[in-house]
Formats: structure tokens, sequence, C-alpha cells
């Protein structure tokens, strides 16, 4: 109990204030990328206490092994929060399926003897905006290890102020893009020297047209008061994220009428692991039957 209000001038009794304890509960939130992995442990009132990132070439043999080599790294929690690109059904923890990660009907019941949300990685990174605007898009750019290889892109929807995810899990999945680059290059290169991406310009323009026309398209079907360009898009020079937004705006029917409102997210891949974490408590404080399963593992020991 925090204190008391007092009563008003029309009577009756005192107002008690109430305040979460923090260290109650403690949430790992982990983001699963192509060539990424990030996780970020935050405590019950979502602040987070600590968080790491590592470039990695994530795929289906070596997932299970990196998600439990973070486990051991992240040190004392209660529950998981883990967000991966694809088809997410977050009822029941499965990865309906994932291009990036070749994953199909991949179940993660198993990984942990503790309490855990699977959710999409785009909608987690837009659980990180809820207080932001009622209807967002937030666009996740995945970049793979292999520069060579398609890059991913998904679309965290907001609408009317929840995590919009679809009748079959599959709201906001944009699919597979073009490749970056056809060069030999790794996303170790890319972060050493954006500009290495302008010795390809065939490729480089396809990518911008293919990404802009999907983006283009997913705003005018939700028309959102903000989007958001986050994930690995904050890898791009920054000539690059000019002509994609330019491509975007002359596509977008809304542009005719108003400003669009945008911006870069620079976090990357911490906001989807922090979004993580407060979708688990978005899930928590409205899903009565999931808090009741949190409580009872959190009282046996979990």
């Amino acid at each position: 109990m925090k204190g008391h209000l007092p009563p008003t001038e029309f009577g009756g009794r005192k107002t008690r204030l109430l305040s979460l304890n923090p260290e109650w509960l403690k949430v790992l939130g982990v983001s699963v990328e192509q060539g990424e992995l990030c996780w970020a442990l935050a405590d019950f009132a979502s602040n987070v206490v600590s968080c790491e990132k590592r470039t990695v070439d994530v795929n289906r043999k070596n997932l299970i092994h990196i998600l439990r080599q973070a486990f051991e790294s992240a040190g004392h929690f209660h529950a998981v929060a883990i967000a991966m690109p694809g088809l997410i059904d977050s009822a029941n923890n499965t990865v309906l399926i994932s291009q990036a990660l070749e994953l199909k009907n991949f179940v993660l019941d198993g990984l942990i003897e503790k309490p855990f949300l699977l959710i999409n990685d785009a909608n987690a990174a837009a659980a990180s905006y809820l207080s932001r605007a009622k209807n967002l898009v937030y666009f996740l750019l995945s970049i793979p290890y292999e520069l060579s290889k398609p890059v991913g892109l998904g679309a965290g929807l907001i609408i009317d102020g929840k995590i919009y995810e679809g009748s079959n899990h599959s709201a906001g999945e944009l699919g597979e893009g073009v490749p970056l680059t056809r060069r030999n290059l790794t996303l170790e290169d890319l972060e050493r020297d954006p500009t290495i991406l302008f010795q390809d310009e065939k490729t480089l323009n396809q990518f911008v047209e293919s990404t802009a026309f999907k983006m283009a398209t997913a705003i005018n079907l939700v028309d959102p008061e903000l989007f958001i360009l986050g994930g690995d898009f904050k890898l791009l020079p920054e000539k690059m994220l000019q002509r994609i937004v330019r491509k975007i705006e002359d596509q977008v029917t809304v542009r005719k009428v108003k400003t669009l409102n945008w911006q870069i997210d620079e976090n990357g891949s911490k906001t989807v692991a922090v979004g993580a974490v407060r979708a688990f408590y978005e899930r928590f404080f409205s899903d009565l039957e999931f808090a009741r399963k949190v409580i009872e593992r959190k009282g046996a020991g979990s």
C-alpha cells in the first residue's frame, strides 16, 4: 500500500493508493532475428535492468542452443517472452511458419521450465509504442547474416490501442523481400561500413522499390497516425532511408491531404526485446487464466 487520498467534500472512505512491487516479477524479453540475438531483463514495472545483444547467424539448427545460452547469461528471472519472425500462434507458443528461421509447426513449450510467451517480432516491437498512438504501424526490417539472402519485413499493427494479430496470426506479415546485395558480404561488414551497399546499385534499387511498395500498401490499408522504421533499418545509410521514405510518400493516398508522421527507431532489436516484455505484461493484466498460471508457477519457485 502506498498511502491514502482524503475523502472528498461529499464524504466517503479514504481512497487507498496502491503501487506495484517492481521486484515481484522479472521477465526476460528475447529478440530472435536471422542475424542477431538480443535479450532485455525487465522488472514488474517494465524498467530494463540489463540488456545484451550479439551478432550471430541464427538458424533452425542452433536456435535452441542460442536461446539457452541467453537464459544462462541473463541471470535470475521468473518468466520469458520470446519474439521471433514468422506466423506465431501466441496462445499455444508455436511457430506456425518462419521462412527466416526455416521453422514450421515448431513448439517451444518444453524449452524452459518457466512461464513464457511467444510473439511475432514486429508485434513485440509495436507493443513498445502502445502509449504513443492508437493506430500505428511498426515496420521491422530483419537483415540476414549473409547479405545476399532475402531480407525479412514485418509490420506490427496497433489498431484502436491494441496489438492486432489477425484471424490466423498472420496480420502484418509482409514476407521475404529481396536481398540488399548480391555480393558475398555479411551483416558484420554492413555494420562496419554501410556504404558497401552502394557497390551494387542494381540490387539496392530493387530492394528500395520492393520495400517501399510493401510499406506503402500497409499504410494505405491501416491509415495510421504514425509509422516507425525499426529493426535493421537503422543500419542503412541515411541517403538510402530518405529514398525509401520518398518512395512511400509517392504511393500513399492520404499523402495528398496530410503530412505523414514517421520516425526511425534507433534501438534496433532492443525495442523488440523490451516490447516482448511489455506484450507479456499486457497479456498478464488482460488474461486472467494466463495471469493465474504465471502466479502459480512463480509460487512454485519458477
